[in-house]
């Protein structure tokens, strides 16, 4: 996820250095921003060790209870209660878990960047009912069209010169379609529907200067118009997600939740900043508590530079300002997150 850890980005420390790549661009060492926060890639058997758990596990009952999912670096996903931020589960067996979306009924996407796939999980099940294969894509990020149920998922590609692309699954199963972006070397990081079936999305362009475009999809529309944001006049730089609170799109970038209308143009509404934790926010996450209502709150994860301290942090919305709950246990470099509701 882009964050406290940037999702393309990963690093890890070999011989007392710390080398650091672009996760779709990863042959040539490309450097991030000074002050960038990086994700460091674990395999998942190393996650096994440092965590302690190999076994997916859920306590009992959670059908009617709303859920967050935050995944992490160590390769695990961590499932609290939403209310009460207590740690109820962990599923594992993933490489690089990143970004998460939920569906209508509560079911949760969880894609992994390492290994191409997406897993489906159940509100509260500790299989996966449903594996999509991405190959030979690295995808970060994804949404659930809460209509249609169709799955579009963020692609980074393999390579420089690669072609990243949006793919959407009809009613997530079968082959997805692809849509493209204007460039030869579009890296897409994230991707967001809103309550019509438009979809909304990032990616950062670039070889050796990196920055973000934005694309639209109309619903029904046939390819990705690139959009004209406003709200920063050098250009965006690195953006850590997209997400639609309900009413707005939004544009996550450095703690700053940019609130934009889009109707053949982009209108720029407001903003919201977000105090606290360690830096950066990773993809953020709103819950709402219905499709007819604006969000109430938002969250995301942050870690710090050091790697030592994690923490999923919790605001008002749209106040933003200082968080008012948190989470920190068994957390590793959190990044991407979703919010099955329950039953009732």
């Amino acid at each position: 996820m882009r964050h406290s850890a940037i999702a393309r980005f990963g690093a890890f420390v070999a011989g007392g250095m710390l080398l650091v790549h672009c996760s779709g661009l990863s042959q040539g060492g490309l450097m991030p921003p000074a002050g960038t926060a990086v994700r460091p890639v674990q395999p998942a058997s190393a996650g096994g060790a440092r965590n302690g758990r190999r076994v997916s596990w859920m306590t009992k009952g959670m059908n009617d209870i709303d859920l967050l999912y935050v995944s992490n670096a160590n390769g695990f996903v961590n499932v609290y209660r939403f209310w009460q931020h207590t740690l109820v589960g962990v599923l594992t067996n993933f490489t690089q878990p990143t970004g998460e979306c939920a569906d209508a009924v509560g079911n949760v996407y969880i894609v992994d960047h390492s290994t191409s796939k997406i897993y489906e999980y159940a509100h509260g099940g500790t299989k996966a009912i449903k594996t999509l294969d991405d190959s030979p894509n690295s995808p970060d990020g994804c949404s659930v069209d809460h209509n249609t149920g169709n799955l579009a998922v963020a692609n980074d590609p393999y390579g420089y010169y690669s072609k990243g692309n949006i793919a959407i699954w009809l009613h997530a199963t079968g082959k997805p379609k692809i849509y493209y972006g204007a460039s030869y070397n579009d890296h897409f990081t994230d991707c967001a529907y809103d309550d019509r079936g438009d979809l909304f999305t990032t990616s950062i362009y670039g070889y050796l200067s990196f920055y973000t475009e934005f694309f639209y999809l109309p619903r029904l529309g046939s390819q990705l118009l690139l959009m004209n944001m406003p709200g920063q006049q050098s250009g965006w730089g690195y953006v850590q997600g997209v997400a639609w609170d309900g009413k707005y799109w939004i544009v996550s970038m450095d703690n700053v939740l940019y609130q934009f209308t889009i109707n053949i143009k982009a209108k720029l509404i407001g903003s919201v900043t977000l105090n606290g934790g360690y830096g950066v926010v990773s993809q953020i996450s709103f819950y709402r508590k219905s499709l007819k209502s604006q969000a109430t709150q938002v969250l995301g994860g942050s870690t710090s530079q050091g790697y030592k301290s994690s923490v999923v942090e919790f605001w008002k919305y749209p106040a933003g300002g200082n968080p008012f709950a948190s989470v920190t246990k068994n957390l590793d470099q959190p990044f991407g997150t979703a919010i099955s509701l329950g039953a009732n």
